[in-house]
């Protein structure tokens, strides 16, 4: 069972986000190719744990809800857009400035499932919600329409919960199921 660790997003930011996407649809004039993200299937993801035995499911929530215990509820702000990658492959919206107590808990996070086994992610946290994934014959001109956009005006969100998914992946697209949902405090 292929399984990730995320926070959802309010139906405002996911509002936003789909005029977002068609902004970038109607400036591109070649979109062909590009694989984008469905608003409802959007999350900010706080760590991917690949495929693991449903035998550990019992002990990755009681690690999950260790984790979480000590953190509170926080607020952000996805207002800046970029990409990942020379030439772009990965469309995002992402917070501006850094909050501290979000990368504590994604770093938290990392250090109790490597306890549990799981590889440690390499690249720094960094908090995004992925909008579009980009094959490398894409239009040219995205990088252009990236950096024209830079910053949007979106809905802030409360970050009160931390939720453990499945996803299967599917020739429609993945579907995410909700295996459990911690509140933060």
């Amino acid at each position: 069972m292929r399984t990730f660790i995320a926070a959802d997003i309010n139906d405002q930011l996911r509002g936003r986000i789909e005029k977002l996407q068609s902004e970038i649809k109607r400036r591109l004039k070649n979109a062909s190719g590009i694989k984008w993200v469905k608003p409802q299937l959007i999350h900010l993801t706080l760590k991917f744990l690949g495929e693991v035995d449903e035998q550990r499911i019992d002990e990755m929530y009681e690690a999950l809800e260790l984790v979480c215990q000590d953190y509170k509820a926080v607020e952000l702000e996805f207002s800046k857009v970029g990409s990942f990658g020379r030439p772009p492959k990965v469309l995002w919206l992402g917070i501006e400035k850094p909050v501290d107590e979000l990368q504590k808990l994604a770093a938290d996070l990392e250090d109790a499932f490597e306890e549990l086994g799981f590889e440690k992610e390499q690249r720094e946290f960094s908090p995004h919600l992925t909008l579009a994934r980009i094959p490398e014959k894409a239009d040219r001109a995205l990088p252009q329409i990236i950096e024209s956009i830079g910053k949007i005006d979106a809905p802030k969100i409360i970050v009160d919960s931390v939720c453990f998914y499945k996803s299967q992946l599917t020739s429609d697209g993945p579907i995410y199921t909700l295996l459990n949902k911690i509140k933060l405090k």
